[in-house]
């Protein structure tokens, strides 16, 4: 096995191995480049530090890797069909965390799907920890009478709103980043981020509350108003939300936790001296 700069693909070549490497995973990975493209840009994702595995010159995995400062992320990494139960996880990650001991970089995080068992015994076999469960949400929030009053914003007045210490998707610097087909809406004091509200489900994308209106509604409202706005939809949340304050809000608002969990993993790496 080869590993080769997934630069040297093309996005829509890439597009097609990334849905090919989650055929038949927990979740569906649809080959769509404008959605890898708005992927990679709102992650950080690098295309020049990100590998795809090959045999004889086949593309059989790929591992995407993101960075911001001196924090990584493996922001995916899967293995065609016909290739797998070969050992070539562990085989595709080593070099990337030698590579980023080398560079400096401080700790690498990922998440992986708490069920996905054989993915989190192969990263803990690599040394990555447990940091916390990620969970997520779908359901109709009861409509709220005036949705008309919702107004348009850019995502970035949402991302300002967020706290750190959230998980990569959820952080301010993600939301930042998200572009069209996603869009911003403002009720009062709350904005929401939607992933595509041509969607058959209004994937929410990102909440954020101004400080001074927090824990008084603002936020349950402005899902109201979403639901309003377009009836029929319901609302989906991935499982990126920590389990504490965040989930509890997403319960308190009328939607329901969905079966699928994440972990979220952080592997510490030395500084350089």
């Amino acid at each position: 096995m080869q590993l080769t700069p997934a630069s040297e693909l093309s996005l829509r070549a890439l597009s097609t191995l990334f849905a090919r490497a989650f055929e038949g995973y927990f979740v569906t990975v649809p080959d769509a480049p404008g959605l890898f493209d708005a992927r990679v840009r709102s992650e950080h994702i690098s295309l020049e530090e990100s590998r795809v595995a090959r045999v004889d010159g086949e593309p059989v995995g790929l591992v995407l890797m993101a960075r911001r400062g001196r924090e990584r992320r493996v922001a995916g990494m899967g293995v065609v069909p016909a290739w797998r139960n070969r050992k070539l996880g562990g085989a595709m990650l080593r070099p990337l965390l030698a590579d980023a001991r080398a560079r400096g970089d401080t700790r690498l995080l990922l998440e992986v799907i708490e069920q996905n068992a054989p993915a989190v015994r192969l990263y803990e076999r690599l040394g990555f920890q447990r940091v916390r469960r990620l969970v997520g949400f779908m359901g109709t929030p009861e409509p709220l009478a005036g949705a008309s009053a919702l107004e348009e914003v850019d995502p970035w007045e949402c991302a300002r709103l967020l706290p750190q210490g959230l998980p990569w998707q959820l952080a301010p610097a993600t939301v930042m980043g998200l572009a069209l087909p996603a869009r911003a809406f403002r009720l009062g004091p709350a904005v929401a981020v939607v992933a595509d509200v041509s969607a058959p489900t209004l994937g929410v994308r990102s909440v954020g509350v101004e400080p001074s209106a927090r824990g008084q509604g603002a936020g349950r409202r402005l899902l109201g108003a979403l639901t309003a706005r377009w009836p029929g939809k319901p609302l989906a949340v991935s499982a990126v939300v920590p389990e504490g304050p965040l989930a509890r809000f997403f319960l308190g608002a009328g939607l329901g936790a969905t079966p699928l969990t994440q972990l979220e993993l952080e592997l510490p790496l030395e500084a350089r001296s």
